[in-house]
């Protein structure tokens, strides 16, 4: 290629260059002439610290606090007409029946905080209960120690399953803090000096909300009407550390009550802290005097930034927070430990017990035990949490396994979405047998006490939960979730100096451009399901719809013409053909069973499913909406080249053996568990149509196991054994209409794993198991908090 030639190439890339770039902004203009939300402002600061330079002179560092109008964002977000059918202007009090006798606490206009604070002002003013939550975040990830620290703000007129989802805009960055590591103080003081920064930036930051918290602001809202807002701090979502930085206090001490840091282990209710007094405190404190109670509230000298919001309680406002600590706290940085340290055999011992496991589709199957585990999230610590009571039976004290279930029903309840004055007290009665058993960890030389923050702020969840909602509304999951787009996202979008700046930048263009699809789907009508073209792609279902049936199965089977001896052979149906002739005989009454079912030998062929679904109800405690239940049952797949074994799955349920009248929910008000049984699915198959009306459903060949009727005294598990019939496991076909939701065993280990066991083949090699209520917060509803009282 000529010089001439290599020369035209380089211009027609250049060309092709600029006219990408000029694109790019072309469309980036446009974007910025779009509607915004609210706008952007950087707040400088010159902070002056003690150490000094060559000069002499003390070092003075600037850092930048990037915010929004807080009440434009309140604004923003109670004027979005997407909110509408989401949206609650007023208190509501909520009864279980209609003699208003068992309170109900959901969501955040429930709690008596609102009510509280209703009562302040005059008839007819909305109050706009303000949740913030704020949480340092890394933004580098292999190299540098780049972070961010941003401040989210949405409101608790919004239902908390609308906040809980980050694409449909419900909560708003209000502000990023400045991340600095202050060198320009001595380190005895750099601590100190952050967090009267912190406060700072907060005060400014929140400043918009003491006029209008006192005055009120007129806003148009979702749904059209123009009221009289008075935005009101009403919780702060944070970790431990965090929360104590708002609470002005030490991390030793709990930032809601004024209880000493050595009685946190007892149930001890302190008096809580009160801001007037604390405000006080901080202010003799500013003036040279030694106050007692300063030390003894371990208090640190600062200007709170929550002193003058007003009809705030800084310390009523700090949230229960289900992450970090009850799963990465109390669960998996105490009582995983302590346990583990209880058990015969240590840590391998209890790693044996993880790998021969029972798997099920919602329980994760740890095949390499947990010892080797190198990185925790909460989703471990939840699927550790659901079996590791039952991985402790046999090789534990007994004091033990009640200690470690009074915490796990405690966890379970506190993420209830819906408490009542029973379920609240059920919490509170967890925590307690606890603190009952929790002396073994003592008298077994595990621990020596239980001042731990995070085992303290568990008696903290009722009143909490009282006040403003259910736990779940403050999690701080989302927040950790919400980094993912606005710090994480923002910041790989930049070019990695000042990078602050242009992540504002960055965001504001992006919620220019949801909001204007929001407009455009709102503005063009829609059509109708009935003229939407129907393509191939959508009329291939794979299931048959589920908006009313209970259950559901593919189109079209997984093991088509499957003969009865693959059935016996692989699947495991030993006495198939002698359970279908009794199957199809009930269906018949007194008349002869028709021609094609009365010869069904080895090669009689059926349409064989590898699983099916079924709809459980919604429970106001779990879900508002119905949830797909997986029942597999499928046999083993020998390895193939450069293809892996696949191991059988034959999962167990709940169903009822005979067909009998239950109320249309699905539960028995008495005892939900009446004419339940479990059994293990071993084939899932249809009849053909010459067999009669047993053909109507699919039918499902089961093993049965022992009625419930005895619970172990320590773990409050079902115990149940396989159920036996002239020495041989007891079996029969029902429609699967009869079974009800999957459900989960867990082995009765003894005192140590039989090493010829494994996770493939623990059922036919144990006889006696555990029904685990903790598999599903819809488990633990129906196992262990419907059943309280009704089985002994």
């Amino acid at each position: 290629m000529s010089d001439a030639q290599l020369t035209n190439e380089r211009d027609d890339r250049r060309e092709t260059a600029l006219t990408l770039i000029s694109q790019q902004a072309y469309i980036l203009q446009k974007i910025d002439t779009l509607p915004q939300g609210p706008a952007w402002s950087c707040e400088s600061w010159e902070v002056t610290g003690d150490e000094l330079n060559e000069k002499g002179e003390p070092i003075v560092e600037t850092v930048e606090l990037w915010k929004r109008n807080t009440v434009d964002c309140i604004q923003e977000l109670i004027g979005n007409p997407a909110f509408k059918d989401n949206m609650q202007y007023a208190p509501e009090k909520l009864y279980a029946e209609e003699e208003c006798k068992t309170r109900i606490f959901d969501e955040t206009w429930t709690g008596e905080w609102w009510w509280d604070k209703q009562k302040v002002f005059p008839a007819g003013v909305t109050i706009a209960p303000v949740i913030l939550s704020s949480d340092k975040t890394q933004l580098s990830q292999f190299s540098g120690d780049k972070a961010a620290w941003p401040v989210y703000l949405t409101i608790g007129n919004i239902g908390k399953s609308t906040r809980r989802q980050p694409s449909a805009g419900a909560t708003i960055l209000a502000g990023y803090l400045p991340v600095s590591k202050l060198e320009c103080f001595t380190k005895k003081r750099r601590s100190l000096e952050g967090y009267r920064l912190f406060h700072a930036c907060m005060r400014s930051l929140l400043e918009p909300l003491i006029e209008a918290g006192n005055q009120g602001v007129e806003m148009v809202c979702a749904d059209g009407c123009v009221r009289r807002v008075h935005p009101i701090l009403a919780a702060y979502i944070a970790d431990h550390p965090e929360q104590c930085l708002v609470a002005c206090c030490k991390e030793n001490c709990c930032p809601k009550c004024t209880v000493p840091p050595d009685r946190r282990g007892e149930v001890v209710y302190s008096v809580m802290r009160d801001p007037r007094e604390i405000e006080q405190l901080l202010e003799e404190k500013w003036k040279g005097e030694s106050p007692a109670d300063f030390k003894a509230y371990g208090l640190r000298l600062i200007d709170p930034f929550w002193k003058d919001l007003p009809h705030c309680n800084i310390f009523a406002c700090i949230t229960p927070d289900l992450l970090h600590q009850l799963h990465k706290g109390v669960f998996k940085g105490h009582i995983l430990s302590w346990a583990s340290a209880c058990m015969e055999g240590g840590e391998a011992e209890i790693d044996r017990r993880f790998k021969v496991m029972t798997t099920h589709p919602d329980l994760r199957h740890f095949r390499k035990g947990i010892s080797l585990v190198s990185q925790w999230t909460g989703t471990e610590y939840k699927n550790m949490e659901k079996v590791f009571l039952g991985v402790l039976t046999g090789g534990s004290n007994p004091a033990v396994l009640r200690a470690v279930r009074a915490v796990l029903d405690f966890i379970y309840y506190a993420h209830f979405e819906a408490h009542s004055s029973d379920s609240l007290a059920k919490l509170e009665a967890a925590w307690n047998s606890f603190h009952a058993e929790k002396s073994i960890f003592v008298d077994l030389d595990i621990r020596d006490d239980f001042d731990i923050a995070k085992v303290h702020s568990a008696l903290h969840y009722g009143q909490s939960i009282r006040q403003l909602g259910t736990a779940d509304g403050y999690n701080t999951e989302a927040s950790e979730r919400l980094h993912i787009d606005f710090a994480k996202r923002a910041y790989r979008s930049s070019n990695k100096k000042a990078y602050t700046q242009q992540m504002t930048t960055w965001l504001s263009r992006q919620e220019a451009v949801r909001r204007f699809d929001a407009f455009l789907r709102w503005a063009e009508p829609q059509p109708l399901v009935s003229e939407i073209p129907q393509t191939e792609q959508d009329s291939q279902h794979d299931e048959q719809p589920t908006s009313l049936a209970r259950y559901s199965v593919a189109k079209d089977p997984g093991f088509g013409a499957t003969k009865v001896k693959t059935l016996v052979e692989k699947f495991g149906c030993a006495n198939f053909v002698r359970n279908l002739e009794d199957h199809l005989r009930r269906f018949s009454s007194s008349q002869p069973l028709p021609l094609v079912a009365q010869n069904i030998h080895d090669r009689t062929s059926f349409d064989v499913y590898k699983r099916m679904h079924v709809r459980l109800p919604a429970i106001r405690q779990i879900s508002r909406t119905p949830i797909k239940d997986t029942i597999r049952a499928t046999p083993s797949v020998p390895a193939k080249p450069l293809r892996k074994a696949i191991p059988a799955h034959f999962d167990t349920v709940l169903a009822r053996e005979f067909p009998s009248p239950v109320d249309p929910s699905g539960h028995n008000q008495d005892n939900p568990l009446h004419g339940l049984c479990v059994a293990r699915v071993r084939a899932i198959f249809r009849l053909p149509e010459e067999y009669g009306p047993a053909s109507k459903h699919p039918v499902a060949y089961m093993e049965w196991f022992t009625p419930f009727h005895t619970v172990a005294p320590d773990t409050g598990m079902f115990k149940i054994s396989w159920s036996t019939r002239m020495h041989r496991r007891r079996t029969s076909i029902i429609p699967v209409t009869q079974i009800e939701r999957s459900c989960h065993l867990i082995p009765h280990f003894g005192r140590e794993v039989n090493l010829q066991w494994s996770s493939g083949d623990i059922l036919d090699q144990c006889s006696t198991f555990y029904v685990n209520p903790y598999l599903r917060h819809h488990d633990f509803v129906l196992l262990r908090h419907a059943v309280a009282g009704t089985v002994t």
